[in-house]
C-alpha cells in the first residue's frame, strides 16, 4: 500500500461524513452484541450455526469502530491535560456518575415494586461506580475504558504523530501475536490434552494490546495516512480475503473451542474493523460521493450525533420494553429478526429521547 498524509474528505456542515456512518453502523452492533440474536449460535446446529457464527463475528467490530473513529479524531490534535481535563475527563466522568445514578435509582425502583430487597445507600453507589461493578451497567464498560485513552491522550497524540508504516505494522503483528495467536495456540494444547501457555503476569504490550490504545492508533493511522486513492485491486483483494480468513478462522476456533464460549468470536476483530473502516471511508469519499452530500449525508450526521445518547439509553428502555417485546415478537418471527428490530426500536426510540435531553444546556454539553 502506498502511503501519504492526506486531508479528511467527505464533510457536510463541518462533519467528517463517513466518521457518522461508522458511528451508526457501529452503534446498531454494539446494541445488537447485548441481544438474544448475538448468542444463537450457541444454541443451534448446522448451516444456521455457521451463519449465526459470521454475524456475531461481524458484530464484534463495534467498539473498535468507535474507538478508532476517536483516535481519527483525537490523536490529530495537540492538548496538554488541563485542556483534556476541562473539556473531555470531566464530561466523561459526568456521564459515568449521572447516567449509573439513573440506573441504580431504576434497578432500586424495579426492586421496590417487585417486592425484593435491594441495598441502596451511598457508599455502595460510590464504591460501585469506581469498580464499576453495579448492576445493570455491564454495557457501560466502554465508558471507563475510554476514560484511561483521555487521560493519556496528550502522551498519545505525541506518539501517533511519529507513527511510520512500520509502527503500523508493529502494532498489528503484536496484537496478532498476543490476542490471537496466543489464543489459538492455547485451544490447540487443550485439543490435544496439554498444558496451556501462560505468559508472566509482569508481561505487558500495552499500546498493542488494550483496545482503548491500539484502535485509536490504528484509526488515526488509516485515516490520516492511508490514501484511499491509491488503493489498487490487489490491495483490496487482500483486504477482502484477510476479513474472510479472519471471520473463517473465528467461526472455526468458536466450533473446536466449545460454542457456549464467545470468546474466540473475536479473535480477528482489528482485521474486520481495519477493512471495515477502509471499506466505509472509500465508498463514502470515492466511490459514491453522494453519500456525503445532501439530504443522505445530513440525515446520517444528524443520527451520528445522536449515537452516544442511543449507546446511554439503550438499557434503560430494554429494562422498561424489551421483555415485553421480545415474547411478543417471537411469536411471528425468528429471533434473529427480532434481535435485529429491537436495534431499529432502541435506536429510534433513543435518539427521539436524546434530541430532548439535548434541548437542555447541561445535558446538551454530556450528549
Amino acid at each position: 500500500m502506498e502511503y501519504g498524509k492526506i486531508k479528511p474528505s467527505g464533510q457536510s456542515g463541518g462533519k467528517t461524513v463517513y466518521y457518522e456512518w461508522i458511528r451508526c453502523i457501529a452503534c446498531f452492533l454494539v446494541i445488537f452484541n447485548h441481544l438474544k440474536g448475538f448468542t444463537l449460535f450457541m444454541n443451534s446446529s448446522g448451516i444456521k450455526q455457521v451463519i449465526y457464527m459470521i454475524l456475531s463475528a461481524l458484530t464484534k467490530i463495534n467498539v473498535p469502530l468507535f474507538f478508532m473513529v476517536s483516535g481519527a479524531l483525537l490523536l490529530d490534535r495537540q492538548e496538554d491535560i488541563f485542556t483534556v481535563l476541562k473539556k473531555r475527563i470531566s464530561r466523561i466522568c459526568s456521564v459515568i456518575l449521572l447516567f449509573e445514578l439513573g440506573m441504580y435509582l431504576e434497578c432500586h425502583l424495579y426492586a421496590i415494586i417487585q417486592g425484593r430487597e435491594h441495598a441502596f445507600s451511598v457508599k455502595r453507589f460510590i464504591y460501585g461506580v469506581l469498580a464499576g461493578e453495579l448492576e445493570e451497567t455491564g454495557a457501560y464498560w466502554y465508558l471507563y475504558a475510554y476514560l484511561g485513552f483521555l487521560l493519556l491522550l496528550p502522551v498519545i497524540q505525541k506518539i501517533a504523530k511519529q507513527m511510520s508504516r512500520q509502527d503500523f505494522y508493529t502494532l498489528l503483528v503484536l496484537h496478532f501475536l498476543v490476542c490471537t495467536l496466543l489464543p489459538v495456540c492455547n485451544l490447540f494444547l487443550q485439543m490435544t490434552g496439554n498444558d496451556e501457555i501462560v505468559l508472566a503476569g509482569e508481561f505487558s504490550v500495552a499500546i498493542a494490546t488494550f483496545p482503548a490504545f491500539f484502535y485509536p492508533l490504528e484509526g488515526y493511522y488509516l485515516d490520516h495516512v492511508l490514501d484511499m486513492g491509491s488503493l489498487s485491486k490487489r490491495q483490496w483483494t487482500i483486504l477482502t480475503a484477510m476479513a474472510f480468513a479472519g471471520i473463517s478462522l473465528s467461526c472455526l476456533c468458536s466450533y473446536w473451542g466449545g460454542v457456549e464460549s464467545e470468546s474466540f468470536i473475536s479473535l480477528f476483530d482489528y482485521l474486520l474493523a481495519i477493512d471495515a473502516f477502509v471499506f466505509m471511508k472509500y465508498v463514502v469519499v470515492i466511490k459514491y460521493p453522494v453519500l456525503s452530500t445532501g439530504k443522505i449525508a445530513r440525515a446520517v450526521c444528524f443520527l451520528g450525533s445522536l449515537t452516544f445518547g442511543i449507546y446511554l439509553l439503550d438499557h434503560y428502555i430494554k429494562l422498561v420494553l424489551y421483555q415485553q417485546y421480545e415474547s411478543f415478537m417471537e411469536r411471528w418471527i425468528p429471533s434473529m429478526v427480532t434481535s435485529f428490530g429491537w436495534c431499529v426500536i432502541s435506536m429510534l426510540i433513543g435518539g427521539f429521547v436524546t434530541c430532548l435531553l439535548k434541548k437542555m444546556p447541561l445535558l446538551r454539553k454530556l450528549l
